[in-house]
Protein backbone atom coordinates (compact mmCIF):
# COMPACT_ATOMS: atom_id res chain seq x y z
CA UNK A 1 0.00 0.00 0.00
CA UNK A 2 1.53 3.50 -0.70
CA UNK A 3 0.57 6.08 1.64
CA UNK A 4 0.32 9.26 -0.37
CA UNK A 5 1.16 12.87 0.62
CA UNK A 6 -0.99 15.77 -0.93
CA UNK A 7 -0.34 19.44 -0.13
CA UNK A 8 -3.31 20.89 1.49
CA UNK A 9 -5.78 22.28 -0.69
CA UNK A 10 -9.27 22.87 -0.06
CA UNK A 11 -11.42 23.17 -3.72
CA UNK A 12 -9.61 19.91 -4.94
CA UNK A 13 -8.87 16.96 -3.58
CA UNK A 14 -7.12 14.56 -5.70
CA UNK A 15 -7.56 10.43 -4.62
CA UNK A 16 -5.24 7.49 -5.77
CA UNK A 17 -6.59 4.00 -4.66
CA UNK A 18 -4.86 0.70 -4.95
CA UNK A 19 -5.02 -2.63 -5.36
CA UNK A 20 -3.85 -5.18 -3.00
CA UNK A 21 -1.70 -7.38 -4.35
CA UNK A 22 -0.04 -10.37 -2.08
CA UNK A 23 -2.18 -13.01 -0.61
CA UNK A 24 -3.50 -14.25 2.54
CA UNK A 25 -1.70 -11.69 4.87
CA UNK A 26 0.62 -10.58 3.12
CA UNK A 27 2.04 -7.22 2.47
CA UNK A 28 -0.02 -4.60 0.02
CA UNK A 29 1.36 -3.94 -3.10
CA UNK A 30 1.45 -1.81 -6.33
CA UNK A 31 -1.54 -2.27 -8.50
CA UNK A 32 -1.19 -5.13 -11.24
CA UNK A 33 -3.84 -5.63 -14.07
CA UNK A 34 -3.57 -9.48 -12.84
CA UNK A 35 -3.67 -8.84 -8.62
CA UNK A 36 -7.31 -8.51 -8.11
CA UNK A 37 -7.86 -11.20 -10.35
CA UNK A 38 -4.86 -13.48 -9.32
CA UNK A 39 -5.63 -13.20 -5.37
CA UNK A 40 -9.15 -14.30 -6.32
CA UNK A 41 -8.56 -17.78 -7.99
CA UNK A 42 -6.07 -17.99 -5.50
CA UNK A 43 -8.43 -17.79 -2.60
CA UNK A 44 -10.46 -20.50 -4.38
CA UNK A 45 -7.67 -22.58 -4.74
CA UNK A 46 -8.00 -22.66 -8.74
CA UNK A 47 -4.22 -22.04 -8.12
CA UNK A 48 -3.50 -22.90 -12.19
CA UNK A 49 -5.28 -19.70 -12.97
CA UNK A 50 -3.49 -17.63 -10.25
CA UNK A 51 -0.01 -18.95 -11.35
CA UNK A 52 -0.77 -18.20 -14.47
CA UNK A 53 -1.71 -14.52 -13.95
CA UNK A 54 1.19 -14.04 -11.42
CA UNK A 55 3.57 -15.05 -14.19
CA UNK A 56 2.03 -13.21 -16.60
CA UNK A 57 2.43 -9.79 -14.37
CA UNK A 58 6.41 -10.98 -13.56
CA UNK A 59 7.19 -11.13 -17.10
CA UNK A 60 5.91 -8.28 -17.67
CA UNK A 61 7.25 -5.97 -14.94
CA UNK A 62 11.05 -7.53 -14.03
CA UNK A 63 11.45 -4.97 -10.70
CA UNK A 64 8.25 -6.48 -9.11
CA UNK A 65 8.67 -9.05 -6.32
CA UNK A 66 4.64 -9.62 -5.32
CA UNK A 67 3.87 -12.00 -8.04
CA UNK A 68 6.76 -13.96 -7.28
CA UNK A 69 6.46 -14.09 -3.43
CA UNK A 70 2.47 -15.02 -4.47
CA UNK A 71 3.83 -17.77 -6.60
CA UNK A 72 5.81 -19.03 -3.49
CA UNK A 73 3.06 -19.05 -1.84
CA UNK A 74 1.21 -21.17 -4.53
CA UNK A 75 3.88 -23.47 -4.55
CA UNK A 76 3.66 -23.94 -1.11
CA UNK A 77 0.38 -24.94 -0.62
CA UNK A 78 0.51 -27.43 -3.69
CA UNK A 79 3.27 -28.87 -1.81
CA UNK A 80 6.19 -27.88 -3.79
CA UNK A 81 8.99 -26.57 -1.47
CA UNK A 82 11.57 -26.71 -3.79
CA UNK A 83 9.46 -24.93 -6.31
CA UNK A 84 8.55 -22.48 -3.60
CA UNK A 85 11.97 -21.81 -2.45
CA UNK A 86 13.12 -20.86 -6.30
CA UNK A 87 10.30 -18.48 -6.52
CA UNK A 88 10.80 -16.81 -3.18
CA UNK A 89 14.81 -16.71 -3.58
CA UNK A 90 14.29 -14.77 -6.78
CA UNK A 91 11.62 -12.70 -4.92
CA UNK A 92 14.28 -11.49 -2.29
CA UNK A 93 16.72 -10.61 -5.18
CA UNK A 94 14.02 -8.43 -6.14
CA UNK A 95 13.22 -6.32 -3.19
CA UNK A 96 11.15 -8.60 -0.88
CA UNK A 97 12.05 -8.15 2.44
CA UNK A 98 9.61 -8.75 5.23
CA UNK A 99 10.90 -11.19 7.50
CA UNK A 100 7.72 -11.43 9.86
CA UNK A 101 5.76 -11.83 6.76
CA UNK A 102 7.91 -15.14 6.06
CA UNK A 103 7.86 -16.49 9.50
CA UNK A 104 4.25 -15.98 9.76
CA UNK A 105 2.35 -16.35 6.59
CA UNK A 106 -0.32 -19.41 6.64
CA UNK A 107 0.43 -20.18 2.77
CA UNK A 108 4.01 -20.54 3.23
CA UNK A 109 3.60 -23.48 6.39
CA UNK A 110 5.06 -26.54 4.21
CA UNK A 111 7.98 -24.18 2.68
CA UNK A 112 9.19 -23.49 6.36
CA UNK A 113 9.91 -27.31 6.99
CA UNK A 114 12.77 -26.87 4.01
CA UNK A 115 16.31 -26.49 4.45
CA UNK A 116 16.41 -23.35 2.08
CA UNK A 117 13.60 -21.77 4.88
CA UNK A 118 16.58 -22.27 7.49
CA UNK A 119 19.39 -20.91 5.01
CA UNK A 120 17.18 -17.89 4.33
CA UNK A 121 16.88 -17.28 8.10
CA UNK A 122 20.30 -17.91 8.56
CA UNK A 123 21.72 -15.50 5.80
CA UNK A 124 18.63 -12.28 6.42
CA UNK A 125 21.17 -9.51 7.37
CA UNK A 126 23.36 -10.31 4.50
CA UNK A 127 20.08 -10.50 1.98
CA UNK A 128 19.50 -7.20 3.18
CA UNK A 129 22.60 -6.12 2.90
CA UNK A 130 22.82 -6.71 -0.69
CA UNK A 131 19.48 -5.25 -1.03
CA UNK A 132 20.62 -1.89 -0.10
CA UNK A 133 23.99 -1.83 -2.65
CA UNK A 134 21.47 -2.87 -5.44
CA UNK A 135 19.16 0.30 -4.14
CA UNK A 136 22.38 2.03 -4.08
CA UNK A 137 23.60 1.12 -7.06
CA UNK A 138 20.55 1.96 -9.17
CA UNK A 139 20.05 5.65 -7.16
CA UNK A 140 23.41 6.02 -8.77
CA UNK A 141 22.64 5.13 -12.18
CA UNK A 142 19.18 7.01 -11.87
CA UNK A 143 20.71 10.64 -10.18
CA UNK A 144 24.44 10.29 -11.31
CA UNK A 145 27.04 12.41 -8.97
CA UNK A 146 24.38 15.65 -8.76
CA UNK A 147 23.07 14.05 -5.75
CA UNK A 148 24.81 13.33 -2.73
CA UNK A 149 24.60 9.34 -1.25
CA UNK A 150 24.73 9.04 2.47
CA UNK A 151 23.48 6.06 5.10
CA UNK A 152 21.89 6.28 8.51
CA UNK A 153 23.11 3.01 10.70
CA UNK A 154 21.00 3.68 13.48
CA UNK A 155 17.45 3.79 11.34
CA UNK A 156 18.70 1.55 8.62
CA UNK A 157 18.37 4.49 5.92
CA UNK A 158 19.45 5.76 2.78
CA UNK A 159 19.26 8.60 1.46
CA UNK A 160 19.93 9.79 -2.33
CA UNK A 161 19.63 13.89 -2.20
CA UNK A 162 19.63 16.49 -4.84
CA UNK A 163 20.21 19.22 -2.32
CA UNK A 164 23.06 20.60 -1.14
CA UNK A 165 25.30 19.45 2.11
CA UNK A 166 23.31 21.45 4.50
CA UNK A 167 20.33 21.34 3.48
CA UNK A 168 20.80 17.44 3.12
CA UNK A 169 21.35 17.14 6.46
CA UNK A 170 18.65 19.69 8.02
CA UNK A 171 16.45 16.83 6.30
CA UNK A 172 18.37 13.60 7.68
CA UNK A 173 18.76 15.22 11.07
CA UNK A 174 14.97 16.18 10.92
CA UNK A 175 14.02 12.47 10.31
CA UNK A 176 16.29 11.46 13.40
CA UNK A 177 14.19 13.99 15.43
CA UNK A 178 10.43 12.42 14.28
CA UNK A 179 12.04 9.00 15.05
CA UNK A 180 13.44 9.56 18.23
CA UNK A 181 9.66 11.42 19.10
CA UNK A 182 7.72 8.66 17.54
CA UNK A 183 9.52 6.02 19.72
CA UNK A 184 9.52 7.85 22.68
CA UNK A 185 5.46 8.96 22.50
CA UNK A 186 4.19 6.00 20.56
CA UNK A 187 6.21 3.12 19.39
CA UNK A 188 8.32 1.52 22.15
CA UNK A 189 7.98 -1.72 20.90
CA UNK A 190 10.81 0.05 18.49
CA UNK A 191 13.04 0.64 20.68
CA UNK A 192 14.43 -3.02 21.60
CA UNK A 193 15.94 -3.85 18.55
CA UNK A 194 17.80 -7.02 19.53
CA UNK A 195 16.93 -10.04 17.04
CA UNK A 196 15.47 -7.90 14.57
CA UNK A 197 16.20 -7.33 11.04
CA UNK A 198 14.27 -4.30 9.69
CA UNK A 199 14.58 -3.50 6.00
CA UNK A 200 16.21 -0.47 4.98
CA UNK A 201 14.52 1.90 3.36
CA UNK A 202 15.83 4.09 0.82
CA UNK A 203 14.97 7.60 0.69
CA UNK A 204 14.69 10.17 -2.32
CA UNK A 205 14.80 13.51 -2.38
CA UNK A 206 14.86 14.65 -5.91
CA UNK A 207 15.32 17.68 -7.52
CA UNK A 208 11.38 19.18 -8.89
CA UNK A 209 11.77 17.67 -12.68
CA UNK A 210 13.02 14.47 -11.40
CA UNK A 211 10.22 14.05 -8.89
CA UNK A 212 7.50 14.72 -11.67
CA UNK A 213 9.30 12.01 -13.63
CA UNK A 214 8.94 9.53 -10.28
CA UNK A 215 5.01 10.56 -9.92
CA UNK A 216 3.94 9.87 -13.63
CA UNK A 217 6.55 6.85 -13.55
CA UNK A 218 4.40 5.74 -10.81
CA UNK A 219 0.99 7.26 -10.98
CA UNK A 220 0.60 7.24 -14.62
CA UNK A 221 0.19 10.37 -16.33
CA UNK A 222 -1.17 12.78 -14.30
CA UNK A 223 -2.24 16.02 -14.92
CA UNK A 224 0.32 18.61 -13.81
CA UNK A 225 -2.12 20.00 -11.08
CA UNK A 226 -2.33 16.96 -9.30
CA UNK A 227 1.70 16.36 -9.69
CA UNK A 228 2.19 19.34 -7.99
CA UNK A 229 -0.25 18.73 -4.90
CA UNK A 230 1.41 15.29 -4.44
CA UNK A 231 3.85 16.53 -1.64
CA UNK A 232 5.25 12.61 -1.49
CA UNK A 233 4.75 8.88 -1.24
CA UNK A 234 6.19 5.92 0.73
CA UNK A 235 5.53 2.89 -0.83
CA UNK A 236 6.25 0.02 1.63
CA UNK A 237 6.59 -2.95 -0.49
CA UNK A 238 9.75 -1.03 -2.02
CA UNK A 239 10.91 0.43 1.27
CA UNK A 240 11.37 3.50 -1.02
CA UNK A 241 10.23 7.11 0.32
CA UNK A 242 10.13 9.98 -2.46
CA UNK A 243 9.11 13.23 -0.98
CA UNK A 244 9.78 17.30 -2.49
CA UNK A 245 8.69 18.43 0.57
CA UNK A 246 11.16 18.59 3.55
CA UNK A 247 9.07 19.51 5.87
CA UNK A 248 5.62 18.40 6.85
CA UNK A 249 5.80 15.84 4.32
CA UNK A 250 9.45 13.92 4.57
CA UNK A 251 7.90 13.49 8.71
CA UNK A 252 4.49 12.49 7.53
CA UNK A 253 5.82 9.23 5.39
CA UNK A 254 8.85 9.01 7.91
CA UNK A 255 6.23 8.28 10.49
CA UNK A 256 4.56 5.58 7.71
CA UNK A 257 7.92 4.02 7.89
CA UNK A 258 8.39 3.44 11.64
CA UNK A 259 4.85 2.28 11.70
CA UNK A 260 4.94 -0.09 8.94
CA UNK A 261 8.05 -1.39 10.75
CA UNK A 262 6.10 -1.94 14.18
CA UNK A 263 3.05 -3.25 12.33
CA UNK A 264 5.34 -5.89 10.22
CA UNK A 265 7.17 -6.67 13.91
CA UNK A 266 4.33 -7.42 15.15
CA UNK A 267 2.00 -8.66 12.38
CA UNK A 268 -0.78 -6.88 12.25
CA UNK A 269 -2.11 -4.06 8.99
CA UNK A 270 -3.77 -0.91 11.22
CA UNK A 271 -6.73 1.26 9.77
CA UNK A 272 -6.53 4.14 8.11
CA UNK A 273 -7.48 6.56 10.49
CA UNK A 274 -4.96 5.15 12.91
CA UNK A 275 -2.43 5.35 9.86
CA UNK A 276 -3.03 8.90 8.89
CA UNK A 277 -4.14 10.24 12.33
CA UNK A 278 -0.80 9.09 13.89
CA UNK A 279 1.12 10.02 10.82
CA UNK A 280 -0.63 13.37 10.70
CA UNK A 281 0.50 14.33 14.15
CA UNK A 282 4.48 14.77 13.01
CA UNK A 283 3.99 17.79 10.21
CA UNK A 284 3.21 20.45 12.30
CA UNK A 285 6.30 20.18 15.38
CA UNK A 286 7.30 22.75 17.73
CA UNK A 287 9.44 22.80 20.22
CA UNK A 288 7.77 24.27 23.73
CA UNK A 289 9.58 26.28 26.28
CA UNK A 290 10.71 23.53 28.12
CA UNK A 291 12.87 22.26 25.35
CA UNK A 292 10.49 19.53 24.23
CA UNK A 293 9.55 19.00 20.67
CA UNK A 294 6.07 18.68 20.32
CA UNK A 295 2.77 18.69 17.89
CA UNK A 296 1.37 21.89 17.16
CA UNK A 297 -1.64 23.83 16.16
CA UNK A 298 -1.99 23.89 12.63
CA UNK A 299 -4.13 24.43 9.70
CA UNK A 300 -5.53 20.73 10.06
CA UNK A 301 -7.03 21.77 13.74
CA UNK A 302 -8.08 24.97 12.41
CA UNK A 303 -10.55 22.62 10.67
CA UNK A 304 -11.57 20.36 13.15
CA UNK A 305 -12.30 23.70 15.38
CA UNK A 306 -14.51 24.66 13.06
CA UNK A 307 -16.14 21.53 12.43
CA UNK A 308 -16.33 21.53 16.42
CA UNK A 309 -17.92 24.75 16.89
CA UNK A 310 -20.92 24.29 13.81
CA UNK A 311 -21.36 20.08 15.70
CA UNK A 312 -20.06 18.49 12.55
CA UNK A 313 -17.71 16.19 13.91
CA UNK A 314 -17.60 13.03 13.17
CA UNK A 315 -18.79 10.90 16.68
CA UNK A 316 -15.53 8.32 17.26
CA UNK A 317 -17.14 5.19 16.32
CA UNK A 318 -17.85 6.18 12.67
CA UNK A 319 -14.12 7.57 12.38
CA UNK A 320 -12.87 4.34 13.68
CA UNK A 321 -14.84 2.03 11.69
CA UNK A 322 -14.63 3.57 8.24
CA UNK A 323 -13.39 1.69 5.85
CA UNK A 324 -10.11 3.38 3.09
CA UNK A 325 -12.02 4.02 0.41
CA UNK A 326 -14.87 5.65 2.44
CA UNK A 327 -12.26 7.37 4.27
CA UNK A 328 -10.54 8.73 1.32
CA UNK A 329 -13.19 9.97 -0.68
CA UNK A 330 -15.79 11.47 1.91
CA UNK A 331 -14.66 14.54 2.80
CA UNK A 332 -10.59 13.26 3.18
CA UNK A 333 -9.72 16.48 4.49
CA UNK A 334 -12.06 16.41 7.42
CA UNK A 335 -11.10 12.69 7.80
CA UNK A 336 -7.32 13.50 8.37
CA UNK A 337 -7.71 16.46 10.70
CA UNK A 338 -10.27 14.70 12.70
CA UNK A 339 -7.73 11.68 13.24
CA UNK A 340 -4.64 13.85 13.81
CA UNK A 341 -7.10 16.02 16.34
CA UNK A 342 -8.04 12.45 18.34
CA UNK A 343 -4.02 11.94 18.70
CA UNK A 344 -2.96 15.09 19.24
CA UNK A 345 -6.36 14.67 22.35
CA UNK A 346 -4.38 11.67 23.36
CA UNK A 347 -1.37 12.74 23.99
CA UNK A 348 -1.84 16.04 25.48
CA UNK A 349 -3.23 13.35 28.30
CA UNK A 350 -0.03 12.12 28.04
CA UNK A 351 -1.86 8.45 26.78
CA UNK A 352 -0.72 7.87 23.97
CA UNK A 353 2.12 5.17 24.04
CA UNK A 354 -0.31 3.28 26.42
CA UNK A 355 -3.19 3.43 23.77
CA UNK A 356 -0.83 2.31 21.02
CA UNK A 357 0.58 -0.84 23.88
CA UNK A 358 -3.22 -1.65 24.29
CA UNK A 359 -4.18 -1.97 21.27
CA UNK A 360 -1.54 -3.84 19.28
CA UNK A 361 -1.83 -6.31 22.50
CA UNK A 362 -5.66 -6.24 21.81
CA UNK A 363 -5.71 -6.16 18.18
CA UNK A 364 -7.13 -9.54 17.47
CA UNK A 365 -9.89 -8.26 19.71
CA UNK A 366 -10.34 -5.24 18.19
CA UNK A 367 -8.60 -4.22 14.96
CA UNK A 368 -10.53 -0.80 15.00
CA UNK A 369 -8.65 0.91 17.91
CA UNK A 370 -11.81 2.11 19.34
CA UNK A 371 -11.92 -0.14 22.59
CA UNK A 372 -8.55 0.84 22.96
CA UNK A 373 -9.02 4.39 22.39
CA UNK A 374 -11.91 4.54 24.79
CA UNK A 375 -10.35 2.29 27.65
CA UNK A 376 -7.05 4.07 27.84
CA UNK A 377 -9.24 7.19 28.41
CA UNK A 378 -11.53 5.76 30.38
CA UNK A 379 -14.56 7.15 28.59
CA UNK A 380 -17.65 5.82 26.78
CA UNK A 381 -17.98 6.70 23.18
CA UNK A 382 -20.46 9.98 23.78
CA UNK A 383 -18.29 10.89 26.42
CA UNK A 384 -15.51 10.64 24.35
CA UNK A 385 -17.02 12.64 21.43
CA UNK A 386 -18.40 15.57 23.69
CA UNK A 387 -14.81 15.72 25.71
CA UNK A 388 -13.06 15.67 22.20
CA UNK A 389 -15.78 18.44 20.52
CA UNK A 390 -15.03 20.97 23.63
CA UNK A 391 -11.23 20.69 23.33
CA UNK A 392 -11.27 21.36 19.26
CA UNK A 393 -13.17 24.13 20.19
CA UNK A 394 -10.64 25.48 22.26
CA UNK A 395 -7.84 24.94 19.71
CA UNK A 396 -5.92 28.25 19.09
CA UNK A 397 -6.55 29.24 15.45
CA UNK A 398 -3.09 30.07 13.23
CA UNK A 399 -2.75 31.97 9.87
CA UNK A 400 -2.69 29.35 6.95
CA UNK A 401 -2.39 29.65 3.16
CA UNK A 402 -5.48 29.65 2.46
CA UNK A 403 -6.11 32.77 4.98
CA UNK A 404 -3.53 34.51 5.10
CA UNK A 405 -2.85 37.14 7.28
CA UNK A 406 -2.67 41.03 6.59
CA UNK A 407 1.04 41.04 7.83
CA UNK A 408 4.65 39.87 7.14
CA UNK A 409 8.30 40.04 6.84
CA UNK A 410 8.32 42.21 3.64
CA UNK A 411 8.03 39.87 0.96
CA UNK A 412 5.47 38.20 -1.32
CA UNK A 413 6.15 34.07 -1.29
CA UNK A 414 5.61 31.49 -3.87
CA UNK A 415 5.52 27.74 -3.85
CA UNK A 416 8.40 26.06 -3.57
CA UNK A 417 9.91 22.58 -4.87
CA UNK A 418 10.22 21.42 -1.35
CA UNK A 419 13.04 22.98 0.75
CA UNK A 420 11.22 26.38 1.91
CA UNK A 421 9.09 28.97 0.08
CA UNK A 422 10.64 31.03 -2.65
CA UNK A 423 11.17 34.81 -2.38
CA UNK A 424 9.52 36.38 -5.32
CA UNK A 425 9.17 40.11 -4.80
CA UNK A 426 10.32 42.17 -1.95
CA UNK A 427 7.43 44.78 -0.52
CA UNK A 428 9.31 46.43 2.63
CA UNK A 429 12.41 48.26 2.96
CA UNK A 430 13.17 46.21 6.00
CA UNK A 431 13.63 42.60 4.05
CA UNK A 432 15.47 45.25 1.18
CA UNK A 433 17.62 46.34 4.10
CA UNK A 434 18.21 43.21 5.69
CA UNK A 435 19.74 41.83 2.31
CA UNK A 436 16.90 39.39 0.94
CA UNK A 437 16.09 39.71 -2.64
CA UNK A 438 13.95 37.74 -5.36
CA UNK A 439 14.87 33.63 -5.47
CA UNK A 440 15.68 33.26 -1.76
CA UNK A 441 14.45 30.40 -0.48
CA UNK A 442 13.39 31.05 2.97
CA UNK A 443 13.75 28.02 5.44
CA UNK A 444 13.33 28.90 8.84
CA UNK A 445 12.06 32.15 11.47
CA UNK A 446 12.85 32.27 15.11
CA UNK A 447 14.68 29.16 15.24
CA UNK A 448 11.50 27.17 14.17
CA UNK A 449 11.65 25.26 10.50
CA UNK A 450 9.72 27.17 7.78
CA UNK A 451 9.51 24.34 4.07
CA UNK A 452 6.45 25.60 2.89
CA UNK A 453 3.64 28.52 2.83
CA UNK A 454 1.38 27.05 5.49
CA UNK A 455 4.41 26.28 8.17
CA UNK A 456 5.26 29.88 7.19
CA UNK A 457 2.04 31.34 8.41
CA UNK A 458 1.43 29.23 11.28
CA UNK A 459 4.81 30.27 12.67
CA UNK A 460 3.86 33.59 11.62
CA UNK A 461 0.98 33.27 14.31
CA UNK A 462 0.98 35.32 17.35
CA UNK A 463 3.18 37.97 15.85
CA UNK A 464 3.21 41.73 15.83
CA UNK A 465 3.68 44.37 13.42
CA UNK A 466 7.26 45.63 14.27
CA UNK A 467 8.27 43.19 15.97
CA UNK A 468 11.99 41.79 15.19
CA UNK A 469 12.48 38.35 13.88
CA UNK A 470 15.42 36.73 12.69
CA UNK A 471 14.94 34.29 9.48
CA UNK A 472 17.11 31.64 8.06
CA UNK A 473 17.54 31.43 3.49
CA UNK A 474 19.51 30.44 0.98
CA UNK A 475 20.76 31.88 -2.35
CA UNK A 476 22.81 29.47 -4.67
CA UNK A 477 23.89 27.12 -2.04
CA UNK A 478 25.12 29.78 0.18
CA UNK A 479 23.50 29.70 3.74
CA UNK A 480 22.62 32.87 5.53
CA UNK A 481 20.39 34.37 8.18
CA UNK A 482 18.92 38.07 8.75
CA UNK A 483 16.88 40.23 11.32
CA UNK A 484 13.93 42.26 9.91
CA UNK A 485 10.17 43.54 11.45
CA UNK A 486 7.14 42.09 10.93
CA UNK A 487 5.32 45.04 8.64
CA UNK A 488 1.89 45.09 7.28
CA UNK A 489 1.07 43.95 3.81
CA UNK A 490 0.71 47.33 1.26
Amino acid sequence: MQNLTWKPMRKLVLLISMLLGLCGACADAQTAPEAARAVEAFNRQDFDEAERLWKAWSERDASAFVPLYNLACARSMRGDVDGAGEYLLTAIQRGFADINQLKTDPNLRAFRKSDTYTQILEGWDKFLDRRLEADLDAARKQFGSRYNYTKDEKYRLAFASAYDTVTSRQAREEVRRTADWAIKNVFTDLANDEDEFDAWVMVVLPTAPDFQRWAIETYGDIPGTATSMLGGAYAHDQKKLVTQDLGSTLRHEFFHVLHWRSVDRLGQRHPVWIQEGLASIVEDMDQTRQGRWEPAVSWRTNSIANLAKQNKLLPIEHLATMDRSRYATNRPLANYAMSRGVFMYVHERGKLAQFYETYTKNYAEDPTGLTALLGTLGMEADEFDDSFRQWCRSLDEVYEQNSPPSLGIGVSLDLSSGDGPVIRQITHDSAKRAGLRPGDVLTGMNGRSVRDLNEFYRVLTGLNEGQRVEVTYHRRGQHKSATLVIAGRR
